[in-house]
């Protein structure tokens, strides 16, 4: 049960990048009106009825609840090293290249600041169904997390006899006997044990 919760937590952190890409669009787009709404809490301490602002501080709270959760979780987990598995590898490779279709689904709102009258809820929608399409391929697969990599954890693709795994490091792996043991994060994803 608990790994399957890790793996529905790391799936939705997978679409946070493209909802904070959204809320600075949005920001950019209309930073006047933006400010205004901020100027008016502040001021009048009125309601506020502004979808946009709603969706923009929604997007930003969302990457940010997600990069303190993958934080602790990650660190939470480097620490129960005595859950670790052994592991023999065969090989393993620098993954640095495989994130290029998360950065490319987070450059996606950026396409929209040049647009006149694009609506607002229009393309919240859009994307909140490009998060749930997102969600939905990298829930059974182990798919890149720019927010881990932004807390500096490295991926590596490992190959032992049995199985091939996606295992994080804040330590540089410079040679397969580094590797010696991992914690499970999802079913074929995990964590380095560094000692």
């Amino acid at each position: 049960m608990a790994l399957n919760i890790s793996k529905i937590f790391f799936t939705m952190t997978v679409t946070a990048p493209t909802f904070f890409s959204l809320a600075l669009t949005g920001i950019v787009k209309d930073y006047e009106n933006y400010c205004d709404v901020w100027r008016k809490i502040w001021s009048d301490k009125t309601c506020l009825n502004s979808f946009e602002w709603w969706a923009i501080n929604g997007s930003l709270l969302f990457m940010l609840f997600c990069i303190i959760g993958v934080f602790f979780y990650l660190k939470n987990k480097g620490k129960h090293s005595e859950e670790g598995k052994t592991i023999t590898v065969i090989s393993y490779s620098n993954m640095s290249q495989s994130g290029v279709e998360q950065v490319l689904s987070s450059v996606i709102p950026w396409l929209t600041v040049f647009a006149d009258n694009l609506d607002f809820i229009i393309l919240f929608f859009c994307i909140v169904l490009q998060g749930c399409l997102i969600a939905i391929t990298s829930y059974n697969n182990s798919n890149y997390n720019i927010i881990c990599s932004i807390l500096g954890y490295r991926y590596y693709e490992v190959h032992t006899e049995e199985n091939t795994y996606i295992l994080l490091s804040k330590k540089c792996i410079r040679n397969k006997k580094d590797i010696k043991s991992y914690i499970d994060i999802t079913d074929y994803m995990g964590l380095i044990i560094n000692n």
